[in-house]
């Protein structure tokens, strides 16, 4: 891993969490931070974290390459972000999210979505409120909940967690797979070494499935189609489902 992106938000406050996931990633992998930021503000560039003063929060003496982008170049910001990433072509991004549900999340689009959906590589996303896997500034993943509906899907979220875990430093841990209703099983997954694999068979929705599974995880993987009916544009595809959910991070990983 070479350049995370962080789609950075207007308010620190907000940002911080998101931030501390790009940073702590940085530190383990030596990958550089690029903050993206859609706006016209004169102080835009000023109001981005800065990885000094989290690192020094974290005590941490090792620096991290991080620079600051504010893009401008579409009226709406979600485009404007989305223009940025592409061109910045970043091997991660990782954003922060709210969690909206029925007119509220039709009516606004989420950025985090909107990222997850419309770009090649994976996205990290932090709901607010979520736990974190960034403790004392080292990510520290060591339980991994991946949904399993098919063999193509779950052979693509573990291809990009193994990336993600390799950059972690996490040399050993558990992957969860979560199977809902009568589906093949799923066998010879790619993980590093030092990592095992159970699977967990439950019924009802994929979403509360997923969420109940990860009530003690660190990370949700998932591997997504983006939107492609009118009712994923009303209500969420289950990967959107699965954000406004989740009880930790989750790994959006695109299938082409």
């Amino acid at each position: 891993m070479t350049t995370i992106a962080h789609a950075a938000a207007a308010r620190r406050d907000e940002d911080r969490i998101p931030f501390e996931h790009a940073l702590a990633l940085a530190t383990t992998s030596g990958a550089r931070v690029v903050s993206v930021h859609a706006g016209t503000e004169p102080d835009a560039a000023e109001r981005i974290l800065g990885a000094d003063e989290v690192l020094r929060a974290w005590g941490v003496s090792r620096p991290v390459q991080h620079e600051k982008l504010v893009h401008e170049c579409c009226d709406d910001p979600v485009d404007t972000t989305l223009d940025a990433l592409r061109r910045l072509g970043p091997d991660l991004v990782v954003v922060g999210t709210h969690a909206r549900h029925g007119i509220a999340r039709w009516m606004m689009a989420s950025r985090a979505e909107a990222i997850a959906e419309n770009l090649p590589m994976p996205t990290l996303v932090i709901p607010t409120g979520a736990r974190s896997f960034v403790r004392e500034g080292m990510p520290r993943i060591e339980r991994v909940v991946v949904p399993a509906g098919d063999a193509r899907s779950a052979k693509a979220a573990c291809e990009a967690l193994s990336r993600l875990l390799i950059s972690a430093t996490a040399p050993t841990g558990e992957v969860v797979l979560v199977q809902v209703g009568e589906v093949p099983p799923v066998e010879g997954l790619p993980l590093p070494p030092g990592w095992t694999c159970r699977t967990e068979h439950s019924s009802g929705s994929v979403p509360d499935a997923i969420a109940e599974a990860a009530e003690s995880a660190d990370l949700i993987v998932m591997a997504t189609h983006g939107q492609d009916s009118l009712l994923d544009a009303l209500v969420g595809t289950r990967t959107e489902r699965v954000f406004h959910a989740a009880p930790c991070p989750v790994l959006a990983v695109p299938l082409h």
